[in-house]
């Protein structure tokens, strides 16, 4: 079912309009006229997931078992509008729930898979979508949902490995921060004005602590503004500025050690990804620009667009990737030896398992060093307040005869 806006005319000849759900114009006009209400135009409204995502979300991971099913039952011979009919029915989350539904009455109407999947674009993506449709022209849907179902995986599993090298680090200096904030706030005065009283000589340990607390309680207001009106602004900047946002996508990559895990990352996850749609029968250049939008990323998306335009020049693929700096040389080489021996998807696959396996042994790397190297400031930031605090008061007591 798709939601349309409409204006039609009552029975009184009044103008009206309004929201309603159809499985098409007809089934939307239909509706209108069982109502006295004669349709003058009409609107697709498309899904935007605002409404249902209040009441629960639609996971990645519910995409990943939804495919899986789908895909076991077709092999097993299960006709689709069975499944979609079953799991409806029976799917756990509420918010699942009601797209599949909506996507059965569509199709109930009329409308093909694909084409009912087009209303949830927010939800499953438009390459999930361009893929369905490929498998359901071929006849090869439970084919092209079992490779959906293993990049959706593979995906999820290179998130998991990213995001833990990435927000563990994060989540700790956050709480040092506030730690440290608290601490200059309310306990550091109070340790100082006791020191003070015992007039004893301060080292540079202790002049710094005060400055650093006297700094902090006094701009603390100001400096938060000045953070959160710097995100802000860099929000709205990205937002307005594609070249502002290709220039910062960019700077990203540059970003010691976390920047060259992220570039092996999506550089695995864009090949992979166009890997499958070429495999599947998808001309490369409309598998090139659905690829991109995987990336996430509008330095490679413009890399990729020089790429096409490259293409369409008469270039070839491997020449275009390599001019337009879309991919790194040994990616490059990989791709070579693919076009001229007709294994594009192939090369493209060994491109992405080989990106895969590099970021793996980064991360492999640096996930040992997080701890004690947070450890290490942690221990440098509580001696720096004890030798600050301590250091005066030994000192005063020392000199006590």
């Amino acid at each position: 079912m798709r939601n349309y806006r409409y204006r039609g005319i009552s029975q009184t000849g009044k103008r009206v309009q309004g929201e309603m759900q159809a499985s098409n114009e007809q089934d939307l006009e239909q509706r209108l006229r069982a109502i006295n209400i004669d349709l003058l135009t009409f609107k697709n409204k498309p899904y935007k997931g605002d409404r249902l995502f209040k009441r629960s979300k639609v996971t990645r991971r519910d995409i990943i078992v939804v495919t899986s099913q789908l895909r076991q039952l077709l092999k097993a011979g299960v006709p689709l509008m069975d499944i979609l009919d079953d799991l409806r029915r029976t799917y756990e989350n509420e918010a699942v729930c009601e797209i599949l539904s909506s996507i059965y009455k569509s199709m109930e109407g009329g409308e093909s898979f694909s084409l009912a999947l087009k209303n949830y674009e927010a939800v499953f993506g438009k390459v999930y979508i361009s893929l369905v449709a490929v498998g359901e022209k071929t006849g090869q849907l439970d084919q092209v949902l079992e490779n959906l179902e293993h990049t959706m995986k593979w995906e999820e599993s290179l998130a998991s490995k990213a995001k833990k090298v990435m927000i563990y680090p994060a989540i700790v200096a956050t709480v040092v921060l506030a730690v440290v904030v608290l601490l200059m706030i309310f306990v550091v005065p109070e340790l100082l004005s006791f020191i003070k009283e015992m007039d004893g000589s301060l080292g540079f340990a202790t002049v710094s602590l005060i400055a650093t607390s006297h700094f902090i309680r006094e701009y603390l207001i100001f400096i938060s503004l000045f953070l959160a009106a710097t995100f802000y602004l860099l929000k709205w900047w990205l937002k307005k500025s594609h070249a502002f946002r290709v220039k910062f996508d960019r700077f990203i990559f540059k970003i010691y050690i976390f920047g060259p895990i992220l570039l092996k990352l999506k550089i695995a996850r864009f090949a992979s990804t166009l890997s499958i749609m070429y495999g599947a029968g998808i001309n490369f250049n409309d598998s090139l620009k659905l690829a991109s939008m995987v990336t996430g990323n509008a330095y490679l998306e413009e890399r990729v667009s020089e790429s096409r335009h490259l293409i369409e020049e008469g270039e070839t693929i491997y020449k275009a990737f390599d001019l337009s700096g879309l991919l790194p040389p040994l990616a490059v080489r990989m791709v070579k030896v693919g076009e001229q021996s007709g294994n594009m998807d192939e090369a493209l696959r060994n491109v992405s398992e080989y990106y895969d396996t590099e970021a793996k042994d980064l991360i492999e790397k640096i996930e040992p060093a997080i701890e004690p190297i947070l450890t290490v400031v942690m221990a440098l930031m509580v001696g720096w307040v004890m030798m600050a605090v301590l250091g005066p008061v030994y000192e005063t007591i020392s000199k006590v005869p």
